[in-house]
């Protein structure tokens, strides 16, 4: 696959989003919900960097600085889905006060319902598309998502084995092991049945009983007084 790339832009070197400012953060959104639509419309082979600045606006200049080229567009794209879904995890892991069963499950409660949203399972669907005709798009999807959260879970979790409130051998596999129960059935069905969503009191419940399944394997045990 080939790029095509501004003269003296380097690929994948793109400008960091927070240098943007309010107006440019603005700018941003609109070309990437743009692109997201046009992948998805028109695959992301067949779209063009011409069709998105015709309908977001701004220049080809700007979209080569801050997103390097097509590619970067769609990593761009990635980043902020699975910087939205980590960010799920982010109360439990800075408040130790959090029991395992509240953070696991506010976590997980905000993974599914991410991961069943339209932008998410477009995303997806592009991949599962085109992911023969982009195969360095789609290996960076499991950088930049499943692979980094299960990063960031084992983290989270290599902790609580460390204070001793859960016992885990091997947390990259735990961690793998929860997503997988979690969000499994739940993303399949989503992308088969797309119409056919769970109902949101289902879902907490889908979820409430997956992370006690897990936590009933993974506790440590309690230790009896003499």
């Amino acid at each position: 696959m080939t790029s095509s790339n501004h003269p003296g832009t380097t690929p994948g070197t793109t400008k960091d989003p927070s240098t943007w400012g309010p107006r440019g953060m603005a700018r941003r959104q609109a070309i990437l919900a743009t692109a997201r639509r046009l992948f998805l419309e028109k695959g992301f082979e067949k779209t063009t960097l011409s069709d998105i600045i015709a309908e977001a606006g701004g220049s080809r200049a700007t979209l080569y600085e801050h997103f390097g080229d097509k590619e970067g567009l769609f990593r761009a794209i990635m980043e902020e889905d699975n910087a939205m879904i980590l960010s799920g995890l982010a109360p439990a892991q800075a408040d130790e006060r959090v029991t395992p069963e509240a953070g696991l499950t506010a976590f997980a409660l905000h993974l599914v319902k991410a991961l069943l949203a339209e932008e998410t399972t477009g995303t997806v669907r592009i991949l599962i598309a085109e992911g023969d005709r982009v195969p360095d798009i789609a290996e960076a999807f499991f950088r930049i998502g499943p692979e980094n959260a299960i990063g960031r879970l084992a983290d989270y979790l290599q902790r609580l084995s460390d204070k001793g409130e859960l016992r885990i051998e091997d947390p990259a596999a735990a961690a793998q092991a929860f997503l997988g129960m979690v969000t499994g059935n739940l993303v399949i069905r989503r992308l088969i049945l797309p119409q056919r969503a769970p109902a949101i009191p289902d879902l907490d419940r889908y979820v409430r009983q997956a992370v006690r399944l897990f936590l009933n394997g993974a506790r440590a045990p309690e230790t009896k007084g003499g």
